[in-house]
């Protein structure tokens, strides 16, 4: 059993008991699901077959409020509406967390999350379990780590599967971390895993007085992660990889609040379990690449971490072919589209900045400013006419309005890319809030000062997608793997098969 410790506890250890309630910023989607044709947790799930809507995940905002010691928790996060009043409303439940500070009589961490989160032991045992419950990492010891990083099944290898901040970015695990091209020894291990600030803690603990410690009483939840109970899902498995068809509106990575509910875990619990080709068990399968939340397709996850190394080392080569299917309403020229994002802000996990990415068609003047420069390449292969029905369910309607399906050649990999690229050309993807108020407009845009304002006044309405867009992740080919996703969420449009 793992034991937080904290080196400033005989200080704080008679400090009073502190509730601060804040509003945690979350770098990816900042919506709230319906529950419209939610589907209940498997028996195997950690929350033990409670629903994604109880009570427990559910309280009301007004519960929330009376529980914090903070008197202001309104926020106005609206944006400005021409011609009209500014609107305050309440942050969604899940963007909530409580810091706090672990009182001078408490010894178990489901004791203390109970206290914090005002819910009974048993509740608070299901939101450690479901990765709500972080803890101060300076509180831990180098022993505490490495009892962590060796000890199964609560591994610091599944513990700590999420991809490091930045990743994608096109930097190597090795240039975010500083990490020798050699192998990372135990001590470069424990010293880096001790320079962050707060890790997940996924498994009942004892804990000293005076640690800190962060509960997200409502944990953000994803009924989409229950599809993966449909076998057809899984489109591809070896004694390496697995290739899935991960649902619209599921993330790639854990959300701070939910470490089970993302792709890794759902095809973990639904899918699993899985063995490695020593016949070792997997205790949680490992991402190799990312796709964003809102679009659907194809996912190549790793049964260990060999297999993710190799997976990198091709796509930093060049040797990973992907093709996506985007849906707009204009044509896409066809042909290779070559554009440039502004790097700093292509780090995933960055923070600042607009939440949209602007891409430039001017290539950068010299080889010593390209360097500030992320060149993004994709083929439009065709781009052609289709028919889209608004009676199979998916709620989109289509009116009047002529739609086309194009299929992508991605050659780079960023953060957006599709969908930023597109945009820039004026041909935005259906149901792409963040993107279609921009369309059109890149930062060549900036120059004239008229062109400025039109960008200010549409980046006021740009918001994150609450629903699918019209884009998958449609077929992927790498080391003799071939994988295919079904039929997307707008049907197959009344057109051919693809050029994969």
């Amino acid at each position: 059993m793992t034991k937080l410790m904290s080196p400033s506890s005989s200080k704080r250890s008679n400090a009073s008991f502190t509730l601060n309630l804040i509003f945690c910023i979350l770098p990816l989607n900042l919506t709230a699901f319906s529950p419209n044709g939610a589907i209940a947790p498997s028996a195997r799930s950690p929350l033990h077959g409670r629903s994604p809507y109880s009570p427990l995940f559910q309280q009301s905002n007004h519960e929330l409020v009376q529980a914090s010691t903070t008197p202001d928790v309104l926020e106005t996060d609206a944006a400005p509406i021409p011609g009209g009043e500014q609107k305050a409303h309440r942050k969604p439940p899940w963007m909530k967390c409580i810091n706090s500070v672990v009182p001078a009589n408490v010894r178990a961490l489901n004791e203390a999350v109970a206290m914090v989160a005002n819910v009974t032991r048993s509740e608070a045992n299901e939101l450690i379990e479901m990765g709500a419950v972080w803890a101060k990492m300076d509180t831990l010891t180098g022993d505490d780590v490495m009892g962590q990083y060796y000890e199964a099944p609560s591994s610091a290898s599944m513990k700590y599967a999420d991809l490091p901040s930045g990743w994608g970015s096109g930097k190597e695990y090795d240039e975010l971390y500083n990490v020798d091209k050699e192998e990372e020894t135990l001590d470069d291990y424990v010293e880096r895993q001790m320079s962050l600030r707060y890790r997940r803690i996924l498994t009942p603990s004892t804990i000293d007085p005076g640690t800190d410690i962060r509960v997200y009483p409502h944990p953000r939840r994803f009924p989409s992660c229950y599809e993966f109970a449909d076998p057809n899902r899984r489109l591809y498995e070896d004694t390496t990889f697995v290739v899935v068809d991960k649902p619209p509106m599921l993330p790639t990575q854990p959300e701070p609040s939910n470490y089970e509910e993302c792709c890794p875990g759902c095809v973990n619990l639904l899918m699993g379990p899985f063995k490695t080709i020593t016949g070792e068990d997997v205790a949680r399968p490992l991402l190799c690449h990312r796709v964003d939340s809102c679009v659907g397709g194809c996912v190549v996850l790793s049964k260990d971490g060999n297999g993710q190394k190799v997976f990198s080392d091709l796509q930093r080569q060049r040797k990973i072919k992907k093709l996506y299917l985007a849906v707009t309403t204009e044509p896409v020229p066809v042909g290779m589209h070559v554009h440039w994002m502004w790097a700093s802000l292509n780090a995933r996990g960055q923070s600042g900045g607009t939440p949209c990415q602007f891409v430039t068609h001017t290539p950068p003047e010299s080889r010593k400013k390209a360097q500030a420069w992320t060149r993004c390449v994709l083929e439009v292969v065709k781009s052609e006419p289709i028919t889209i029905s608004k009676d199979n369910g998916h709620g989109y309607d289509p009116g009047d309005k002529q739609h086309y399906q194009s299929t992508i050649r991605l050659v780079t990999g960023r953060k957006h890319q599709v969908r930023a690229q597109l945009s820039s050309l004026g041909c935005p993807l259906i149901r792409d809030t963040l993107y279609q108020p921009i369309s059109g407009m890149t930062l060549e845009s900036l120059e004239d000062e008229d062109a400025e304002e039109e960008i200010d006044k549409a980046l006021s309405t740009v918001r994150v997608p609450t629903e699918a867009i019209g884009l998958q992740a449609h077929a992927i080919l790498f080391a003799g793997v071939r994988a295919k996703a079904r039929t997307p969420w707008w049907g197959d449009g009344g057109v051919g098969g693809d050029d994969f």
